[in-house]
């Protein structure tokens, strides 16, 4: 399947844009591609509902089939050509994972002083392990199905990319939306954790930090905060992976994720500066 070249922005040049015509169909396809995948992740976490880390691996293998068929590409093709991909790749997931870590910390802290929470040390186990396959696994379903069809649908209409971060950033809150035990501050916590996974995925060109983000931050807000990590004691609200955070520390958690959203697309990409040409 062919691919747009992007410039600096994620953006296709003015040049490759197609017209209104191309553009509608474009992203009508696009929302085709995201509905249908949704069903089908839903009706498989029913199917397996019995085993939560089977429905998880699943979904992420079939979200990865599935979403490469529409066009998404984890990473740059051109940059993936260029030396030290693997690197990149690396440097960016631990980018991700250092960012999803920093908003857990930052929101724990206010909370531990605001007097929110109180904190002891936990005992991490053998679960633990699992705990991290199954956030890495919902990561990569949720950041292919909700940020990764928006972006390459954009890039295919010509659409700036920053509509495709608006949308990922509500689609994410949205899906959480959906379930009956969201409150307002799990809606807003989530919306910027797409947010911020949308930013990283805008400035990387790719997939690998914002899978990070949203891995490390689910699994250090639920197993971590849980006796994974630390034993967490929530007085007032709760930080959690979800529709289960509420109160103050949740918005806590949603201003801190904007504001690293915020300053992530103020950075410069996280590209190389010179890349190979697409042969003609």
């Amino acid at each position: 399947m062919a691919h747009a070249s992007l410039n600096r922005e994620g953006d296709p040049p003015r040049s490759d844009r197609p017209g209104a015509r191309r553009r509608l169909l474009e992203l009508a396809v696009g929302a085709a591609w995201l509905v249908g995948l949704a069903a089908v992740l839903e009706f498989l976490s029913v199917l397996l509902g019995s085993s939560p880390l089977a429905a998880a691996l699943a979904g992420a293998v079939l979200a990865d089939l599935v979403a490469a068929r529409a066009g998404v590409r984890w990473s740059d093709p051109l940059e993936e050509a260029a030396p030290g991909h693997l690197a990149r790749a690396l440097r960016r997931v631990g980018l991700g994972a250092a960012l999803g870590a920093l908003a857990v910390l930052l929101t724990l802290g206010a909370s531990v002083v605001l007097g929110w929470a109180s904190v002891e040390g936990g005992e991490p186990s053998l679960s633990s392990g699992f705990a991290l396959v199954r956030a890495v696994a919902f990561a990569v379903r949720d950041e292919l199905l909700l940020t990764g069809i928006p972006f390459a649908t954009a890039a295919r209409a010509g659409l700036p990319s920053r509509f495709a971060l608006a949308f990922s950033a509500l689609a994410h809150g949205a899906a959480l939306g959906l379930t009956p035990d969201a409150t307002a501050a799990s809606f807003a916590m989530t919306t910027a954790l797409g947010a911020l996974t949308a930013a990283l995925w805008r400035r990387s060109g790719g997939a690998f930090a914002a899978i990070s983000a949203h891995a490390v931050f689910n699994l250090l807000a639920g197993a971590g905060l849980r006796g994974a990590l630390l034993d967490v004691t929530w007085i007032e609200g709760a930080l959690t992976a979800g529709a289960r955070a509420l109160g103050g520390p949740a918005w806590v958690a949603a201003a801190t994720l904007a504001a690293l959203a915020a300053l992530v697309l103020r950075a410069a990409p996280f590209r190389p500066r010179a890349l190979p040409q697409r042969a003609p």
